[in-house]
């Protein structure tokens, strides 16, 4: 501490300046009074809400079973229309030898490949198309005009109801009778046409439809071109043989306009699903809410099986939008009424079923829409609460002005001290050098300031200390280093020289055999000029493959310091040359590319050096794990500005509790054969600090790989 002065203490200025404002107080007044408007409004807002929900939800369930009803009567409707249609094709039946006619109406034509179809004669004619696959029917002709004195009934039956777009009877043999009339029937139905296999003539059949009542179809794509419907079909007995199939149409285009235009207050949606669960209608705005898009009526080719709508339209089967897994665990509970609440979209959501039909009315009401007038009431009551916080922000920004002033002359006597404090910091820490302090008069900072120093002081004095020591420390870590470095060399020269040993020994045998024969013919007299060259000419070859063993391990050994340009595979075959010989006599195969066009520069005999550690690390693992296909696998490739070199064997691997450790000074995984430690460590030194790249080791499947990561220049 400064002596000889005065200083007085910082919690009594803040106290003093601090008692002086009421900013905080009004604050938290102010904050609460707004806190609870905006609380109260939004509780008043989502119990009105919830009110009129619970409301609503009685309302809309009563107007989507009305809507119901009548769709029931409008679909009973059309079952009675289709019983009328079935009791007089029944009766036509009964009465089939009175309706017998001339065979010889030239309004009736035969195509080449056996289809028979009728001109339009009139204006209320219908269409009669009798496929091939009953061309060898006897008395095809006459059945055909027969069934023409139908038309006027068909006529009358169209036009009974507007959701109805045309009715039919279908053959057991594939006659088929449709009005309205149509122009194209021999290019819209396929020639070989086998009506009984298609939904709206089997599920009328015994095995389908036992009690012979009227029964409505999955939606289907019509045959004859109408696009999407659904049917209303009935069977047609003479005593207990199935004659055929009366059916009515209503398109699904019709359903959307006549029977799912459901008129609601709000926005709202309505679809129609069968008892299997399969959407038959929907309104077109439910596309892009459930995920599902309706799928086209029209086709190009004449349609040859019954198409249903795709398994995407099943609420049932597995579906991955939200609303319509809502959808299937409603309809498959039978629930009436349930709610739907997703990230952008909340509807309240009721079904209803159709008696006539089994089918079931689902409607969506958007439940923002039911909500719109609540929603506007409070977005005024929220603006009216905004506006308030305006005027305080505004107030507020003027009171703080007004403190701000007040306060300047404070924060100046505070924040000056600090500011050279963190200065005379900045000075310590780039130049160990401490500047000198005036008194702040504040009795704390003043305190800090006498403590800063005589630890500036302090720090001072241990940096000069631990300066010392670190220079000594790098030192000695250098001077370790260099000794392991030449230790691995002294270890890795006693194995080269155990290696020229073994590989001089087959030269020095050969030598001394020849030796010894031509001492032989000089005992025996049998020694001419010819085996004399021959023998010269052998030692002179064997002796200089022993000088060149001796060049090959000299280079190995001979110091690198210049960077140069060096090939790649040069590198690989001058460290094949020092240990190839080893490699083979441990009957270890060595695959390498032959060429390569990568050159690198680098120092190239250091690099050797690393490449012969790991292939002789190789080869002690092999005389741990010998097998009989031991293979080192040499490869390189160049990304961008590097390349890359590694060295593969399948000697098994290294354990991953040590294959960490490997590149540790004196550590060694085969103490029990010849291991120093240090090749890997040295290696690696030699990769990172001198080569400028990265050595790493991994395991693959046969063994371990060891990679040699380089830059293309250093």
């Amino acid at each position: 501490m400064l002596k000889g002065i005065k200083s007085k203490k910082l919690s009594s200025i803040i106290r003093n300046e601090y008692l002086k404002s009421i900013i905080y107080p009004l604050l938290i007044i102010e904050l609460t009074l707004l806190v609870a408007y905006f609380w109260s409004n939004h509780f008043v807002t989502s119990a009105t809400q919830n009110a009129l929900l619970e409301e609503n939800k009685v309302n809309i369930a009563g107007i989507a079973e009305r809507s119901a009803k009548s769709i029931d009567l409008e679909f009973r409707s059309v079952g009675d229309i289709t019983k009328l249609f079935q009791s007089r094709h029944q009766q036509f039946f009964s009465e089939k030898e009175s309706n017998s006619m001339n065979a010889a109406d030239k309004s009736y034509l035969h195509t080449s490949d056996g289809v028979l179809y009728n001109l339009k004669k009139k204006e209320d004619s219908c269409t009669l198309f009798y496929s091939s696959v009953s061309k060898n029917e006897p008395a095809r002709i006459q059945k055909a005009v027969a069934t023409e004195k139908l038309d006027p009934f068909y006529n009358a039956t169209l036009s009974t109801n507007d959701n109805v777009v045309q009715v039919y009877f279908n053959s057991y043999d594939s006659m088929n009778r449709l009005c309205p009339f149509m122009d194209d029937a021999l290019g819209q139905y396929p020639h070989d046409i086998n009506i009984p296999t298609y939904n709206f003539y089997y599920l009328a059949d015994q095995k389908h439809n036992p009690k012979r009542s009227v029964v409505w179809t999955d939606a289907y794509l019509d045959p004859a071109g109408q696009g999407w419907m659904i049917s209303a079909i009935a069977p047609v007995y003479r005593n207990d043989f199935l004659e055929g199939v009366v059916g009515i149409d209503i398109t699904l285009e019709k359903i959307l306009t006549n029977i799912l235009s459901i008129k609601l207050p709000y926005t709202s949606y309505a679809m129609l699903v069968d008892q299997h669960g399969n959407i038959i209608a929907m309104n077109k705005g439910l596309e892009p809410i459930i995920g599902i898009k309706e799928v086209s009526g029209t086709y190009d080719k004449p349609v040859e099986k019954t198409i249903s709508k795709p398994k995407d339209f099943n609420l049932l089967k597995e579906q991955k939008h939200p609303i319509t897994q809502l959808l299937g665990d409603m309809f498959k509970n039978h629930r009436a009424v349930d709610e739907f609440n997703g990230d952008s979209e909340s509807f309240l959501v009721t079904q209803n079923t159709i008696d006539q039909t089994g089918w079931r009315l689902i409607i969506l009401v958007d439940k923002n829409s039911l909500l719109a007038k609540t929603m506007a009431l409070k977005h005024r009551t929220d603006n009216i609460g905004y506006a308030i916080l305006g005027l305080m922000a505004l107030f507020y920004i003027v009171f703080f002005m007004l403190i701000m002033r007040r306060s300047k002359n404070f924060s100046k006597i505070i924040l000056d001290p600090i500011e050279n404090l963190v200065k005379a910091t900045d000075e310590l820490k780039n130049n160990l050098e401490i500047a000198k302090f005036h008194s702040s008069n504040i009795h704390e900072i003043d305190i800090l300031i006498d403590n800063f120093t005589r630890m500036g002081d302090e720090l001072k004095s241990l940096y000069a200390s631990m300066n010392t020591r670190i220079e000594e420390g790098v030192a000695s870590n250098l001077e370790t280093q260099k000794m392991m470095i030449h230790q691995s060399r002294l270890a890795a020269m006693g194995e080269m020289i155990s290696m020229i040993a073994h590989q001089w020994r087959q030269p020095v045998n050969a030598i001394a055999v020849m030796a010894n024969n031509l001492y032989m013919d000089v005992e025996f007299n049998t020694l001419n000029e010819e085996r004399l060259r021959d023998a010269l000419l052998n030692t002179i070859d064997l002796t200089q493959e022993l000088s060149k063993t001796i060049d090959d391990f000299r280079n190995f050994f001979k110091p690198d310091n210049a960077l140069a340009e060096a090939n790649l595979s040069t590198i690989v075959n001058d460290a094949v040359l020092v240990i190839g010989k080893s490699i083979d006599y441990a009957n270890i195969t060595i695959e390498k590319p032959d060429v390569s066009d990568i050159v690198v520069m680098t120092h190239a005999r250091e690099l050797v050096q690393v490449i012969v550690n790991i292939m002789k690390n190789a080869k002690d693992a092999f005389e741990i794990h010998p097998h009989h296909n031991q293979k080192i696998t040499i490869r390189f490739r160049q990304e961008s500005e590097n390349i890359f070199l590694s060295i593969c064997d399948n000697a098994g691997g290294i354990s991953d509790d040590v294959i960490d450790k490997i590149f540790d000074p004196y550590f060694s995984t085969k103490q029990d054969v010849n291991g120093t430690g240090l090749g890997l460590y040295v290696s690696k030194i030699i990769v990172e600090k001198h080569l400028k790249g990265n050595l790493r080791a991994y395991n693959h499947e046969e063994g371990v790989c060891f990679e040699i990561a380089l830059p293309l220049s250093i």
